[in-house]
């Protein structure tokens, strides 16, 4: 019984573990003489895996809304969201290659 408890928890701690990610920080600066000059005013851009059940789905989604917010002190708008597919392999099956990977939603933002 202990098992099964076990994996259980560490099913839920791999679904629930995947959250949302900074892919570009908003309006970000470095200090590299290489970066670009417009730099500085770059949107920024949040991915989250769009798998699982819808739950664990929106609790990414609220993730990526917190990262938002506390990039841009409160005070964002969405600019553009897109679905990208990763992490995947072709497969060959009868002539035909079908591609295989992760869903992940891609969200750009740009601070107020």
């Amino acid at each position: 019984m202990k098992y099964k408890y076990y994996v259980l928890i560490a099913v839920f701690f791999v679904l629930v573990g995947c959250s949302a990610s900074n892919v570009i920080r908003p309006e970000g600066k470095s200090n590299s003489k290489y970066a670009p000059k417009n730099e500085a005013g770059r949107n920024g851009i949040v991915k989250y895996l769009n798998k699982g059940p819808e739950y664990v789905k929106k609790a990414r989604r609220e993730d990526a809304y917190k990262i938002m917010y506390q990039n841009c002190n409160g005070k964002y708008n969405i600019v553009n969201e897109n679905i990208r597919y990763e992490d995947g392999t072709n497969n060959l099956i009868v002539n035909s290659t079908i591609y295989s990977g992760l869903q992940y939603i891609y969200i750009e933002y740009k601070c107020l």
